[in-house]
């Protein structure tokens, strides 16, 4: 489902994929062949999200914005299952594991490994090709060989996977309920 909000509307490009469960709120864009998969919420009501080419944003993940900020998800990243992230630049190629938590003003480095359940810190700066684990995150090491390569294959497989269900007409953004509202819509105060 796409929801304006403030005169502002999802754009999403022709090629990426949207599961039919997942809502996206306001100033939100979604690059080439990305992926949003099921349950997932990104609500750009506050300000911008920016996701990416080939970017996946697994199933029941959080993207949200605060006012005056902006989150951004570069190209080729993999957000797994259930990550809540807000204010925050996801480097191009990085790996956000299953039910991490990146909080505002966290930069997280091109092709860094988040582990599954970590908290990065608000402000925390994570250098690229590293893997990081804990609450909070700390770097544990730099990455090489077969971590590498997974963290740098993660994304075609959605890529592939999202062609699936589009092959079967499963996800089409054209085929989105979209909700449009006044660009002047403001909420009314109620009396007490």
């Amino acid at each position: 489902m796409f929801i304006e909000f403030r005169g502002k509307h999802p754009k999403i490009a022709a090629t990426a994929f949207v599961a039919p469960t997942a809502v996206l709120i306001g100033d939100v864009e979604v690059g080439e062949e990305s992926s949003i998969w099921f349950g997932v919420v990104i609500r750009g009501d506050n300000g911008p999200i920016r996701i990416g080419a080939r970017t996946s944003v697994q199933d029941n993940s959080v993207v949200h914005v605060s006012p005056g900020s902006t989150t951004v998800v570069g190209d080729d990243c993999t957000v797994g299952h259930s990550v809540t992230m807000e204010d925050c630049v996801i480097g191009n190629g990085a790996l956000i594991g299953s039910n991490a938590v990146i909080l505002n003003g966290a930069t997280i480095g091109r092709k860094a490994l988040i582990a599954a359940g970590s908290v990065v810190p608000a402000n925390a700066r994570i250098e690229e090709e590293t893997l990081n684990a804990g609450a909070p995150a700390v770097t544990k090491r730099k990455l090489e060989g077969v971590s590498l390569h997974w963290v740098e294959n993660t994304p075609a497989s959605y890529v592939r996977l999202s062609r699936a269900y589009l092959a079967q007409t499963i996800g089409d953004p054209e085929m989105q309920e979209t909700i449009e509202t006044s660009a002047s819509a403001e909420p009314t105060p109620t009396a007490p």
